[in-house]
């Protein structure tokens, strides 16, 4: 780039002309990245390209099916007996929470605007939807559990306990999040994204420990409900 800028110096008299176009150059030399991004940002826009519809086939996915089947082997006891009750509402737990997860994250990749979305907004959205698959999975669960007999102080007991030992997990999201938007390491949304979705991925692949240590806090509680 250095050279073309040079050779079209040597071939210009006017130096109105020749000064403008020295302090574009240097001001493209000294902003080339930013400069990047808008024009990239620019060519999104005009060919609508969605790129970010192709995190679609995130492991995260796949991580949660696998997280799913991990947890539905997982067998808790009471008083050294076998417990089916607290065994089977923790599967119920994992499915109601990587359900509303999931659901939560196709719909934010499949938004036509998302690529292009000025990355502010983009960060308050993630952080939206982030609370979303929270209030969406307690929400299943209690409607679950209700219709299963269980009542609700105990519900609320449940989710509060879990999310004791899920608050280290929360926790990191939310530094991620500010981090993942507040670098130039990521060059557009498509980028920060692929970041949350590994972010959220190591979330749920830690799902299985915090689901056994919840559930092996809880007493006999359930164990003789009909569930």
């Amino acid at each position: 780039m250095e050279k073309v800028i040079l050779e079209i110096v040597n071939k210009i008299d006017d130096k109105f002309a020749l000064a403008a176009i020295l302090f574009f150059s240097i001001f493209l030399l000294i902003n080339k990245r930013k400069v990047k991004r808008y024009v990239d940002r620019a060519k999104i826009i005009l060919k609508k390209e969605n790129k970010i519809k192709h995190l679609d086939c995130h492991d995260v996915f796949s991580t949660m099916s696998r997280v799913r089947n991990e947890v539905s082997h997982m067998k808790f006891y009471t008083h050294g007996e076998y417990d089916r009750v607290k065994s089977k509402m923790c599967f119920d737990f994992t499915r109601h929470k990587t359900h509303s997860c999931a659901k939560y994250m196709k719909e934010i990749i499949l938004r036509e605007d998302i690529d292009y979305m000025n990355p502010q907004k983009l960060k308050n959205m993630v952080i939206s939807y982030q609370q979303r698959m929270h209030e969406d999975y307690v929400n299943e669960i209690r409607k679950d559990w209700v219709g299963k007999g269980l009542e609700i102080h105990h519900i609320e007991y449940v989710v509060r306990l879990f999310e004791k030992f899920r608050y280290d997990v929360v926790n990191s999201f939310e530094h991620r999040i500010m981090s993942i938007f507040g670098s130039e390491f990521h060059e557009d949304n498509f980028e920060r994204m692929l970041a949350v979705f590994e972010m959220w991925s190591m979330g749920i692949d830690l799902l299985p420990r915090d689901m056994n240590t919840t559930f092996e806090s809880l007493n006999g509680t359930f164990k003789n409900i009909k569930y």
